[in-house]
């Protein structure tokens, strides 16, 4: 038997240096019938095959398809959480750049409104000078004035007293057209220089046409802003505004400073038709 092994190698050796391949049990099988006979090839056959035993194989099995259906949740929940990475950081570069549009929105209208400010305050204060310079002037020529002819002042307003009668839209009118409105009075010193100009009654800028009770100056200023008023009351009659509806249905709905009767110096509320002399101020 170790003189057919001998063989047998000596055999093989022969086959892989002539032919450089690779010999399967089968090829030696078929030189070992030559050299042996059939029976004890098959019996060193099945020996050899216990000493290599032939590599198993991965086949469907169950167990692969549950390892192959793990890896495939693996690689799903891996590109789902790249997505909500992907979206994450979207929502974050347009949050950021939506913050920095409204960062540079409001600098740049800070910044217009501070040059704004500084401007009219350069503006007023050239303003100041110039008025002080021209009190000064004033103080040493008194024939000068603040105010266009036919005009009076007080402090740094200008008043004019009307000469002709206009309703009261008629005498909003004319004061506009010469640079001014009717009178807004904003205290008692306001008043009681009005009073002292004028002997009979005149339209002021105050009037609630818009809304009943409501009383507003020609510069849209509700009565109860300024704080001051001065209608007139008696006793054993309605105080003012009543709002009369005697001579016009509409009622009373613009005010004056004085009555047909009189007391100039406290106001009255009368209806718009009527004509009245009026006080301008600019």
């Amino acid at each position: 038997m170790q003189v057919i092994y001998k063989d047998m190698s000596l055999e093989l050796d022969k086959i892989e240096t002539e032919d450089d391949v690779y010999v399967t049990m089968e090829d030696c099988r078929q030189k070992l019938k030559k050299c042996t006979g059939p029976q004890a090839v098959d019996n060193d056959y099945e020996y050899m095959k216990q000493l290599h035993p032939k590599t198993k194989k991965c086949t469907a099995s169950s167990e692969c398809k549950v390892v192959i259906f793990a890896l495939g949740l693996l690689l799903l929940g891996a590109s789902a959480s790249l997505c909500a990475v992907g979206i994450l950081y979207h929502s974050k570069v347009v949050s950021n750049e939506i913050l920095r549009e409204r960062h540079d929105n409001a600098t740049a209208k800070l910044m217009v409104l501070k040059y704004k400010a500084t401007e009219t305050e350069r503006l007023y204060e050239e303003l100041k000078v110039k008025h002080h310079e021209f009190v000064s002037a004033c103080s040493k020529n008194q024939t000068c004035t603040l105010c266009e002819e036919g005009w009076k002042s007080l402090g740094l307003k200008c008043y004019y007293f009307s000469t002709h009668k206009l309703n009261w839209t008629q005498s909003q009118d004319y004061c506009v057209e010469k640079g001014g409105h009717l009178v807004i009075i904003t205290g008692q010193t306001e008043q009681d220089f009005l009073v002292s100009q004028i002997g009979e009654t005149h339209w002021i800028g105050l009037n609630d046409l818009e809304t009943e009770g409501q009383w507003m100056w020609v510069n849209n200023q509700p009565l109860k802003e300024t704080g001051v008023t001065f209608w007139y009351s008696a006793p054993g009659r309605p105080d003012e505004p009543d709002n009369w509806k005697e001579e016009d249905p509409a009622g009373e709905n613009c005010a004056a400073l004085g009555s047909e009767g009189g007391h100039t110096h406290k106001w009255f509320d009368a209806s718009c038709h009527k004509q009245k002399r009026f006080i301008c101020e600019k």
